[in-house]
């Protein structure tokens, strides 16, 4: 049957060319040549030569695209070399109850281009023979030219190519491993997008499977960098503490962030310890009633990620007086003296900054100043705070009753928790209750 086939197509084949002659197919005009005969190698294959031809609109142009034309051989023929591979896959056939194994193998081929040295030195000054033609087509009338060329290419040289690409394919599969495997060891935010720029690379050098595991790498990495967030270490007044995180884990930076803030506030520096960022900043010119602040961004990318950090002017400031009178209870005494007493001080804190009393001194007219030390009192920030002094120092009961002597001078002593900055409130004239 296949042999009856190939005569019926034999003998119209035959008959075409008697009803129409081979002319009738040209559509081209040869108007000039490089020669009077056409060489025997244009259009034909020859051991060790790559055979080739360039086409533009001038002689210049057409000879300008033949090194193009060249690498592109060459690159072809490397290529069925070290990409070729065979796959064999096996089948099961039931026909009629009739199980019949059938083995199929598959052979595949992959153009894969690849930046070889060797193919840099492509030049025609090593073309051995060329040839070319001025044709115009006969319906259009275009103009055109065709360089063919023969260039030596031994197999010597394709092994050499080879080798080559090999070598180049191999460093790049490792490249590609080492990014994808240390992807969760990454330290620094500008590695990721080292590996982001390398990745896409790869991407356009692999056309296999390789080439899906580098777009799922980079896919992983771009999320990564959209993640970014900038997280709160430390905020306290004239120092911010922050730190770039990627889901759990922390990230070092190289880049110098970008700020935005109130205008009262002066960055004095910007230092890093490990993935901490601390930035240390003046607010003597800050009020409180400004909404201060200091933002901070960085750009990876096409990703910005940024953060604005809000401070208190007053955060460290402890401003306190006393309201009401101080209410005093006698816990000892004896005709003379009030050898031991409670003083019931209520005190008003202006500001959110805790406290500690660490002295008091109650000064009444006429009589030596009575010291109460290392109280060790902390009174916890804004609003009214009362708190009992309690007092062992003998005190002459007549001259001290609120009787004779309604009000009192005296000096609270106290430190800024925050800060352990020392800080005193002196009151005068005030109103006193004694129970004596």
């Amino acid at each position: 049957m296949k042999k009856n086939k190939i005569i019926v197509q034999s003998a119209l084949y035959i008959l075409i060319l008697i009803v129409f002659p081979l002319g009738m197919f040209s559509q081209d005009k040869v108007l000039e040549k490089s020669s009077k005969k056409k060489p025997d190698w244009v259009n034909a294959t020859q051991k060790d030569f790559i055979i080739t031809t360039g086409r533009g609109e001038t002689i210049d142009e057409a000879k300008n695209n033949v090194v193009p034309a060249i690498r592109n051989e060459i690159m072809n023929s490397v290529a069925v070399y070290v990409r070729s591979s065979s796959e064999m896959t096996i089948e099961n056939e039931n026909k009629n109850n009739v199980i019949n194994t059938i083995e199929k193998f598959k052979n595949t081929s992959t153009v894969q281009t690849a930046d070889i040295p060797s193919l840099k030195g492509i030049s025609l000054n090593k073309v051995s023979e060329f040839y070319w033609e001025k044709i115009q087509d006969k319906d259009s009338k275009k103009i055109t030219v065709a360089y063919h060329v023969k260039y030596p290419f031994s197999e010597l040289e394709l092994k050499k190519l080879i080798d080559e690409f090999n070598q180049k394919d191999q460093e790049m599969t490792d490249q590609l491993n080492g990014i994808l495997d240390n992807v969760d060891k990454i330290e620094a935010i500008e590695d990721i997008s080292t590996n982001i720029t390398q990745l896409e690379n790869l991407i356009g050098y692999f056309v296999d499977q390789r080439k899906e595991k580098a777009q799922l790498g980079l896919t992983k990495l771009k999320d990564m960098l959209k993640s970014i967030e900038i997280v709160p270490i430390e905020n306290n007044l004239g120092t911010l503490k922050y730190a770039l995180k990627i889901g759990e884990k922390f990230y070092k930076t190289s880049q110098k962030p970008k700020y935005k803030n109130s205008e009262c506030v002066e960055i004095t520096s910007k230092v890093s310890e490990g993935h901490v960022q601390i930035i240390q900043y003046t607010f003597e010119n800050c009020t409180e009633d400004e909404k201060n602040l200091i933002s901070v961004s960085y750009k990876y990318g096409n990703n910005k990620v940024e953060r604005t950090f809000y401070f208190d002017v007053t955060s460290n400031e402890v401003k306190i007086f006393l309201r009401g009178d101080i209410m005093i209870k006698a816990t000892n005494k004896d005709n003379d003296n009030v050898t031991a007493y409670n003083c019931d001080l209520t005190l008003v804190s202006q500001y959110d900054a805790p406290f500690i009393i660490d002295k008091v001194v109650l000064e009444w007219p006429g009589l030596a100043p009575v010291s109460v030390s290392n109280i060790g009192k902390e009174i916890a920030g804004k609003g009214v705070q009362t708190f009992i002094l309690e007092v062992n120092e003998p005190i002459d009961m007549m001259k001290s009753s609120s009787k004779n002597k309604p009000a009192i001078d005296g000096t609270i002593f106290f430190k800024v928790k925050a800060t352990g900055e020392m800080k005193r409130y002196k009151f005068y004239s005030q109103n006193i209750q004694t129970d004596w």
